[in-house]
């Protein structure tokens, strides 16, 4: 059976895919199993002492997969998640034993890196007193309804426990700040020259606001050889907002 790792973006957690998990446990019959890696510095998990690298986040891949060594994998990447799968696309997919895994696909879905340059937030978010001050502001309760209509298309279609929980998970996010340390424009020149001619497949929702799909010009340009599929009506998180039409979007990319 194929197996399908689901990567969250920053700030999140296991929450983001609760719908997700629901809709496969319905189903009369699996032909894949979701598999959602316990990332350090997320849903409470600490970070490990010392300076934060891509080390722990990665290792934690690469403990997930090797646990479960049979089958092939496609991986799914949102936000910060898709970079993750970057970054380890570039050591070569390299397992703990020293092995290369190759996995079947590799969706990357509103991911960060080609747009860093051109973007405001990523700027903003230098100073680590902006970014424990923006980490607090989306996790503090008065806040949520401005974010949930920046963030959600209906947010009251959300059921109100998950809305609850997608922000706590902010507040309680030990790598949040990291991630603005490690995907930095230098990274991704980097990145992108090991990997320009790699096959990977884009995933963005005509509605993106969170990384606007405007800059798709730049990701097209940087990856010739990509696959870019760009989703109507979707927004950054059509996992909350269409659960249904998001399951059966991944479960058509799993079976192909």
């Amino acid at each position: 059976m194929k197996k399908l790792l689901l990567l969250h973006g920053n700030g999140g957690g296991r929450t983001r895919f609760i719908p997700f998990l629901s809709l496969h446990e319905q189903q009369p019959v699996s032909i894949f199993q979701p598999v959602l890696p316990k990332l350090p510095g997320f849903d409470g998990r600490p970070m490990p002492a010392g300076k934060a690298d891509w080390a722990p986040f990665l290792q934690a891949l690469q403990q997930t997969v090797a646990a479960q060594p049979d089958g092939d994998w496609v991986f799914y990447g949102h936000g910060i998640g898709g970079s993750l799968l970057l970054e380890w696309a570039r050591r070569g997919w390299e397992m703990p034993n020293g092995d290369s895994l190759q996995p079947d696909r590799v969706l990357l879905h509103g991911i960060i890196g080609a747009s860093l340059e051109h973007r405001f937030f990523p700027k903003l978010m230098k100073p680590r007193l902006i970014r424990d001050t923006m980490q607090r502001l989306i996790a503090w309760p008065p806040m949520r309804p401005v974010w949930e209509k920046r963030l959600f298309q209906q947010p009251d279609q959300i059921p109100v426990a998950i809305r609850q929980q997608f922000f706590q998970d902010y507040a309680q996010c030990a790598a949040f700040p990291v991630f603005f340390d490690l995907i930095t424009p230098t990274w991704y020149r980097e990145v992108q020259q090991q990997l320009q001619d790699q096959a990977f497949e884009f995933i963005w929702g005509d509605q993106e606001r969170v990384v606007a799909s405007r800059y798709l010009s730049y990701w097209k340009r940087d990856f010739p050889e990509a696959e870019f599929d760009i989703v109507p009506g979707w927004d950054h998180f059509p996992m909350l907002d269409e659960p249904q039409a998001f399951y059966d979007y991944l479960t058509q990319k799993v079976s192909a």
